[in-house]
């Protein structure tokens, strides 16, 4: 049987009417509620007008082979990035901001020069903490007049492959071992078309080999950086007015990639890395994807 109530029939209905009224308010009010948080959470992350439509991630960065010619171009490039906070460049000794950095301007004040021992990187490892980033640009070669004293001295092969194991294989690795000891995120090294190191033929095959050599020493590194590492592997490099004597020749007959292009793909990867939330271990970039990166013409660098 059913349930019976014992209120009069007036004061069901009054109830009735009470708690429609009640259930209908309550309605109203979290409606209103929602509404007003919805307004407020707009509100709160709404970009200013200066804003970008995009949020950009800010980045410190860090470089070695800061004067070289690719190099002074990533530093100039980062330091006229609005999202790139802080450039800090090792250098042997004291340089001219303004004549080693052509073109940085006013963006000068967010670059700071440190004079550091190559050869104990991991003295310096203070300034690798809290950067974001790492580009190795460093190397070494025939026209340095400390290596023309060795090749003179031990003979043309023994003393170019000094210089390569020291800078190329030994102060690349360093690099890599103290960013990675320090937290930095990722790492990018500028090594070489031909990077091989099983390359064991003599002459300018000893640059080719020590550059794999290098190559492997810091993508094996890739997992102990939360961001991974990538080697970008140019062909020949088109300094402008850095230009070696034999490139100067070989420019007569090829095409060089100009390193301001080399910098500005260094820099995209990074960006790719840093905004897409890019974690892969280790990526090495040839030429092709090089050009490809940077939008520019494949035939006119012959890939």
């Amino acid at each position: 049987s059913g349930s019976v109530c014992f209120l009069p029939t007036f004061f069901q209905a009054s109830f009735r009417n009470i708690f429609t009224y009640m259930a209908s308010t309550s309605a109203l009010l979290l409606s209103a509620v929602a509404l007003v948080g919805a307004v407020l959470v707009a509100f709160w992350f709404a970009p200013s007008p200066s804003s970008p439509s995009v949020k950009v991630k800010t980045f410190r960065a860090i470089v070695i082979g800061a004067t070289g010619a690719t190099g002074r171009e990533i530093v100039v490039k980062l330091a006229k990035m609005d999202s790139c906070t802080e450039i800090r460049a090792l250098v042997r000794r004291e340089v001219d901001v303004a004549s080693s950095f052509p073109g940085i301007g006013e963006a000068a004040s967010k670059l700071s020069l440190i004079v550091t021992d190559f050869d104990n990187l991991w003295s310096q490892r203070e300034h690798f903490f809290d950067c974001d980033v790492a580009f190795s640009c460093v190397g070494t070669s025939r026209a340095n007049p400390a290596v023309k004293a060795d090749m003179e001295k031990d003979g043309d092969d023994a003393g170019f492959e000094k210089w390569l194991k020291k800078v190329d294989l030994g102060y690349s690795k360093a690099f890599a071992e103290t960013a990675a000891k320090a937290g930095v995120k990722h790492l990018t090294r500028i090594s070489a078309r031909g990077a091989d190191s099983k390359n064991m033929g003599s002459g300018f095959n000893l640059y080719h080999r020590y550059q794999g050599l290098a190559d492997e020493a810091v993508l094996g590194l890739a997992e102990k950086f939360s961001h991974g590492v990538t080697c970008l592997r140019p062909g020949l490099l088109n300094r402008g007015e850095m230009a070696r004597q034999h490139e100067a020749e070989l420019y007569k007959k090829y095409t060089g990639l100009e390193v301001g292009l080399l910098a500005e793909a260094s820099i995209k990867e990074w960006g790719n890395v840093l905004n897409a939330g890019m974690t892969y271990a280790k990526r090495v970039i040839e030429l092709k994807d090089i050009v490809q990166l940077v939008g520019a013409d494949p035939e006119k660098y012959g890939v």
